[in-house]
């Protein structure tokens, strides 16, 4: 790619990644709109500013604040936190490369763009251009408040995070080009809550037009994850105590004095009400999405089993593990919830694909380690050979029956990998996932109940809508 290069903005360098001849270029840290800092605090993205001089994008950009993490955070905390990375191995802006743009993980409340699983480069070299959007998280990107609702519009509060998202896929369809990638062409990716945005975006008529494809992984946006859509005004309730918390309920203007507090203070106001409400609350936390009947105007599952939602191709599924062991509370109701969705997809005459993750690492494996929420995305982002992510994952897995620190990968985990990422790309290049010589992979049907195993090797079968841990 040509340095520097053009945005809306203003001119941005980057840096350069991967082998010889397949190399691809990064451009980190860009913002897509202004920091939601001072007056901006718990309002809809506005403009960012343009700058005049070169901006350098080399690394990532700050992460939203947060509730601390079980792992230590790749980069520093922030507010101004409203920013993306781009990867792409166009060489020029005319190639016009399909584009995935991931939506990370974390329950709404922790994780940010910056997670070094997302940020390899072995997908992009797939012949993809890769966005990674970071957005605003729990008190700070989804506080509802009948104040706020006074203020906008549209009579709404909450959503921050949703609407932050809708405008990073605009700033997608402005500028993605420049980076080589097709704004026509843009599939939606999600894993664990990132699942769930992107399950929200795909419900939402206002994000209508900005995505063509979604994958969707391990995550939905139900109570199995504490994670599920509540009237905004129970939200508003909660937003009155989290005021009363902080101690500025009583001020003449308590949205002003809330807003010149540090972000520090709102935390730990959200952290107390959050252990005072208990069970999967002080893990989760207890801010959700609003159904305020203007971007959520009713649950996704409602909306899809209507046939409203944004009739786009997906992919969508978990880990075996996850469902029938212990490796990691999606429960029960995550099945019967897919397949609600893919039966809303078929009314609409739109293609879905079913799958069940369950490689393991050989030592793992042998050890009794089952395929444990987040091992996909070790393979779908091309890790398998990066000990950082075996690393990370072995707490979970050393839950789940793992003893080793070493998982034992073997060229078995490299092939797998490499088949799911050419599926993936493959789907985000045509809106179906089969790629020729691999496997034949079928659009779900009730009627047939087919999905893909995906181990070595590859394997159609039936009986998704099966699947239980009983």
């Amino acid at each position: 790619m040509k340095e520097p290069l053009k945005i809306d903005s203003g001119y941005i360098s980057g840096t350069t990644v991967g082998e010889l001849g397949k190399e691809v270029y990064a451009y980190l840290g860009i913002p897509y709109v202004a920091p939601p800092t001072g007056d901006l605090r718990w309002k809809p993205p506005q403009p960012v500013a343009s700058w005049s001089e070169v901006r350098d994008c080399t690394v990532p950009g700050t992460q939203a604040p947060q509730a601390p993490r079980l792992l230590p955070a790749p980069v520093e905390t922030s507010e101004d936190c409203l920013w993306l990375n781009v990867m792409t191995p166009a060489k020029n802006a005319m190639d016009k490369l399909p584009v995935i743009v991931c939506m990370h993980g974390g329950g709404y409340r922790i994780d940010s763009a910056a997670n070094p699983t997302y940020n390899n480069f072995r997908l992009p070299q797939h012949g993809v251009v890769q966005v990674n959007v970071n957005m605003r998280l729990g008190a700070m990107g989804l506080l509802a408040h009948p104040l706020l609702s006074k203020e906008s519009p549209h009579d709404v509060s909450g959503n921050y995070m949703l609407l932050d998202m809708r405008a990073a896929l605009k700033w997608v369809q402005n500028n993605i080009a420049a980076f080589g990638g097709d704004p026509n062409n843009v599939t939606l990716w999600g894993y664990s809550s990132g699942s769930a945005k992107v399950i929200y975006l795909m419900a939402s008529p206002l994000a209508k037009g900005l995505f063509r494809k979604a994958i969707c992984q391990s995550g939905i946006p139900s109570d199995s994850l504490g994670l599920h859509p509540r009237p905004m005004k129970e939200m508003e309730e909660l937003g009155k105590k989290l005021l009363a918390k902080l101690g500025v309920d009583k001020e003449a203007d308590p949205l002003a004095a809330a807003r010149a507090l540090p972000w520090e203070k709102i935390l730990e106001a959200d952290s107390a009400l959050a252990m005072e409400a208990g069970g999967l609350y002080d893990l989760w936390g207890i801010w959700d999405i609003s159904i305020d009947g203007w971007f959520v105007p009713d649950s996704p599952l409602n909306i899809f089993q209507a046939g409203k939602q944004n009739a786009v191709p997906f992919i969508m599924g978990g880990n075996l593990g996850e469902i029938t062991g212990p490796g990691m509370m999606l429960m029960p109701e995550t099945i019967p919830y897919y397949v609600e969705l893919f039966l809303g997809a078929s009314q609409v005459n739109i293609k879905s694909y079913a799958y069940i993750f369950d490689q393991v690492p050989s030592k793992w494996r042998q050890e009794g380690c089952v395929s444990i929420h987040a091992m996909e995305t070790i393979y779908m982002f091309g890790n398998v050979d990066e000990p950082r992510e075996w690393e990370l994952l072995y707490f979970l897995a050393s839950q789940s029956g793992a003893k080793s620190k070493d998982p034992g990968v073997t060229d078995v985990d490299r092939k797998v990998s490499e088949e799911m990422m050419s599926m993936w790309t493959q789907f985000a290049r045509t809106g179906d996932p089969n790629v020729k010589g691999l496997i034949t992979w079928p659009a779900y049907e009730a009627v047939t109940d087919q999905y893909l195993y995906i181990a070595d090797p590859l394997e159609v079968k039936s009986g998704f809508s099966k699947i239980s841990p009983y």
